[in-house]
Parts: C-alpha cells; sequence; structure tokens
C-alpha cells in the first residue's frame, strides 16, 4: 500500500458528488463534526452489509456530533440506501483522486478498487482510526467506530461543553 495516512495524520481532501447531487467536501465539517469516512468499492454483499449498517446506526453518529461520509467510485444500486438521516451522506468520488488519497496510489486494480478502508476523525481533520480492508475482507464492528469517537470525545477537552462551577 503506498501513502496509506495513519493515526494522528491529517486527513487528506476528500470530495464526493452525493447522491442528491451536492459536491460535498470533507472539510465542510471542520471545527464542527467528526468525520466516519466509508471508502467502499459497493459491490459485494458484505460491503453493502456493513453500509446498511452505518446508515442504520445514524443516531450514534448524531450522539457522537459526528458525520458519515460513504464514498463509493461509482454510483451505487439506487434502492441500496433509500432516504438518508442527515448524519449521513453517500456519494461518488468518479475521479477517484480522493479514494486514492486514503487508500494508497495503487488502490485500483484491473478489476476496479481493490481495497476498501473506514476511517475516524475529530472535528479538527486528525485521525483517530483507520482500517484498511481487504476488498473482500471484515470491516470494523459498529461499536469499534463508535470507540474511536468516544476516544474523541475523551482527548479533545474543548470539544466538550464548559462546566460551570455551581454557585454556592
Amino acid at each position: 500500500m503506498k501513502e496509506v495516512p495513519v493515526v494522528r495524520q491529517q486527513i487528506p481532501a476528500l470530495t464526493l458528488r452525493s447522491l442528491a447531487g451536492e459536491t460535498v467536501s470533507v472539510w465542510d465539517f471542520k471545527q464542527k463534526r467528526n468525520r466516519v469516512i466509508v471508502l467502499v468499492s459497493g459491490n459485494s454483499p458484505r460491503t453493502m452489509r456493513f453500509v446498511r449498517d452505518i446508515v442504520a446506526h445514524a443516531a450514534e453518529w448524531k450522539e457522537r456530533e459526528a458525520v458519515a461520509l460513504i464514498v463509493f467510485p461509482e454510483a451505487p444500486p439506487p434502492d441500496l440506501l433509500g432516504a438518508l438521516p442527515a448524519e449521513v451522506i453517500a456519494g461518488v468520488d468518479a475521479s477517484g483522486r480522493s479514494l486514492e488519497r486514503y487508500l494508497g496510489e495503487d488502490a485500483f486494480g484491473p478489476a476496479g478498487l481493490e481495497r476498501q478502508g473506514v476511517f475516524v476523525a475529530d472535528r479538527y481533520g486528525e485521525i483517530y482510526a483507520r482500517w484498511i480492508i481487504a476488498k473482500d475482507g471484515d470491516f470494523p464492528g459498529i461499536p469499534a467506530i463508535v470507540k474511536a469517537l468516544e476516544q474523541i470525545e475523551i482527548a479533545c477537552e474543548e470539544c466538550q461543553p464548559t462546566q460551570w462551577p455551581l454557585e454556592g
């Protein structure tokens, strides 16, 4: 794998065309929301189950002040996702540049995307967790992703509401 971002680094640029037709950048959420970035090939039953799981856990992302960005190399089947909650944005990186920034320059092979990935980053863009998955490999469980978001909450004092002492 060539040049794959690691934990503690800043997330690379990522731009996608949402399924609603809007251009979305990973930096649209800077200093606002933590990010769960899911980069998938979109063509296996295992991948589709994981994507549906990400969508089904939108309440977790909202509770953790996060947004999930699901990035496909090409448009997924129209019936795959249905109506998405506000905490989940799915879209396409048709050029493949964003996918390569996250999964390495050699991420694409003759059969398309050769690996997939999940990254968890704080609101400032620092990577707290990452999983690089072989094309037909196992994705992390939702509890592992939630744990990474909890670590962000613990590590980021300024991300929490200020606790003022009670007046006596």
